[in-house]
């Protein structure tokens, strides 16, 4: 019997743009929203819902097949959402190589059964959710994060972190 699991594949950022993610939120975010734990941030190219145990291989030799470079990114945009209550960073630009990364996952996605969100996608790093008045939100110093890696990461109930990274694939 397999095991359905909560699944996403995202770009996992590295120790030094964590750092200065929580440095912002340290410095701009009250204590009475519900922040992104340190470890669980990251930017979510393709999200998976409920996943049998059953597909888990195909979406590893799936995200094994993907050819990608490393590529630049730039997050220096910060944002609050107010229907979905989330304070976010992002790029003010989307790489190409990231607009290709996310066109690639999604079409093999789709040859493996799963439905692609209807809306476009917008990259983005959730810095904190239950945040239902728009806040003040202090300026982002844009931060060079060199991607060099996808993950296919799993979310977990319980205490922080949520998210747990079941394989990584390098870009090459």
């Amino acid at each position: 019997m397999s095991t359905a699991r909560r699944l996403f594949f995202a770009l996992w950022p590295d120790d030094a743009v964590r750092h200065a993610l929580l440095h912002w939120q340290t410095h701009n975010l009250t204590h009475d929203v519900r922040w992104q734990h340190r470890d669980d941030l990251h930017l979510t190219l393709a999200f998976l819902g409920q996943v049998d145990g059953a597909r888990v291989d195909g979406l590893r030799d799936l995200a094994a097949g993907l050819v990608a470079a490393p590529f630049a990114l730039v997050v220096d945009e910060i944002g609050w959402w107010p229907r979905a209550q989330v304070v976010w960073a992002g790029p003010s630009s989307v790489p190409g190589e990231l607009s290709a990364l996310h066109a690639r996952l999604v079409e093999g996605l789709a040859g493996q059964g799963f439905v692609p969100e209807d809306r476009p996608y917008r990259p983005h790093i959730t810095l904190a959710r239950k945040v239902a008045t728009e806040p003040l939100l202090g300026p982002l110093l844009p931060l060079a994060w060199r991607v060099r890696e996808l993950a296919l990461v799993a979310s977990c109930r319980g205490d922080a972190p949520h998210y747990r990274p079941l394989a990584h694939w390098p870009l090459a």
